[in-house]
């Protein structure tokens, strides 16, 4: 079947901290600052849309658009404007939350409450699937067409896990699982010298022409203007401004970009890339399955050839992994951090086979004690640099394999810049030779 992706809605309501208004038939309407809550009781849904049996102590209107990837010519429903007599002009979009509502399903295994991912089979019909949708009282809020990924809400308070596990093996369904939260914690830097001075600002990168996008935690807003910073996206918050509310995804940025560089890095450091910053990590430090999705979408669609992720997780995920080869069939090349747990387990998406691992190196050049290891781990790059911006602290010297794996990035970078046309293989070859 054929997806079609759903229209942005955008409600947009006046600010002034007008009373609460009550109407009349067990419907009540109460808005309040920036909020607006109804509540209603053996309505029809057709009196609900209606919107003025509803609100009829207030204006609004509706803006209707052609949506240019549908097939058919008819307007949709785009946006509900939402404000008192007089005072349009005090309207602005209402903000989405800008973290994501994770829960804890046993031991270290998170996911986002009550949302449910499938993938469809392409015989899947539409009737199979609104039947789906009855039974499970799921509504689609949003969808992955290259992939046929759907994105679910179930209602509150669903146990997620139990009911993936129990449509499973529903016809037309692929697969099906919770959207798993991921904590940034695998590849995260650690502070070496807490007492130590800040050190000096990052120096201005010369760069190369092929960029790299940085799927992080984010830009801290002193950087969106760098000459370096080619676009930004925050996949948590479509739409939002870019932020960096942990530092992590700003301190790669620096890395990928040449504006800083590792310690031990030699004279043989390649010039810095354009960075494109994915803002991929809420600031409680949770990202998950589909916000990864979509920022490995955005960077399919920007062209980009370097992908950099600084973290990992040990949950694997048959539908991330699916996204990822696709990045990688799309002629992307992704670096990923091994892990500063030296446990030799793998970890995930640096163990997925279209991803270079990778692990630290301390200064001199020896390995890093703290760095993971495993035949997943396919190279090895400087994991020391002192960084003008903290990791949920203040400026320092930090080490990691996140480090290493935006250094690595930017000498993936380098290669292309020279052979557009190398290949995973190619490049592979490349950086273990320069080890």
């Amino acid at each position: 079947m054929k997806l079609l992706k759903p229209v942005t809605f955008i409600l947009m309501i006046c600010l002034a901290p007008p009373p609460s208004i009550t109407m009349a038939s067990d419907s009540v309407v109460l808005i309040q600052d920036d909020r607006l809550t109804l509540d209603v009781k053996n309505q029809a849904l057709s009196t609900i849309l209606a919107i003025s049996s509803v609100l009829k102590s207030v204006d609004y209107a509706l803006i209707w658009r052609k949506d240019k990837a549908s097939t058919t010519s008819e307007p949709r429903l785009w946006e509900i404007r939402i404000f008192y007599k007089g005072q349009e002009s005090r309207i602005r979009p209402l903000q989405q939350s800008a973290n994501l509502n994770v829960v804890k399903k046993g031991v270290d295994a998170y996911h986002v409450k009550d949302i449910l991912l499938i993938r469809l089979a392409p015989d899947m019909t539409e009737a199979a699937l609104a039947a789906l949708l009855d039974r499970l009282g799921a509504t689609i809020i949003d969808a992955y067409t290259p992939l046929g990924i759907v994105r679910l809400r179930l209602p509150h308070g669903s146990d997620v896990p139990a009911i993936a596990e129990t449509i499973t093996n529903t016809p037309g369904i692929q697969d099906a699982e919770p959207d798993y939260a991921h904590p940034l914690k695998g590849g995260s830097p650690v502070r070496l010298d807490p007492s130590s001075p800040p050190p000096p600002p990052s120096r201005s990168p010369s760069t190369g022409t092929t960029p790299v996008a940085v799927m992080d935690s984010g830009l801290l807003s002193d950087y969106t203007s760098s000459p370096y910073v080619q676009a930004a996206y925050d996949a948590v918050s479509p739409g939002a401004e870019v932020s960096d509310g942990l530092g992590h995804g700003t301190q790669m940025a620096l890395i990928a970009a040449g504006a800083v560089n590792p310690l031990g890095a030699g004279p043989d450091t390649p010039a810095g890339s354009p960075v494109v910053a994915i803002r991929a990590f809420d600031d409680n430090g949770f990202t998950s399955n589909y916000t990864l999705i979509r920022g490995i979408d955005f960077a399919v669609e920007k062209g980009v050839r370097v992908l950099s992720l600084s973290w990992g997780s040990e949950t694997p995920s048959p539908l991330l992994e699916s996204a990822i080869r696709y990045a990688a069939a799309k002629g992307l090349i992704l670096v990923a951090a091994a892990g500063n747990a030296p446990t030799g387990n793998p970890v995930y998406p640096a163990a997925y086979d279209s991803v270079i691992g990778v692990g630290a190196l301390a200064p001199n050049g020896d390995p890093w004690d703290q760095s993971n290891f495993g035949d997943f781990v396919s190279v090895t790059a400087p994991g020391v640099a002192d960084l003008p911006v903290g990791y949920q602290g203040d400026p320092g010297t930090y080490a990691g394999t996140s480090i290493a794996t935006a250094y690595t990035a930017r000498r993936v970078a380098a290669i292309l810049n020279q052979n557009p046309d190398a290949d995973r293989e190619t490049i592979l070859r490349i950086l273990v030779e320069g080890n």
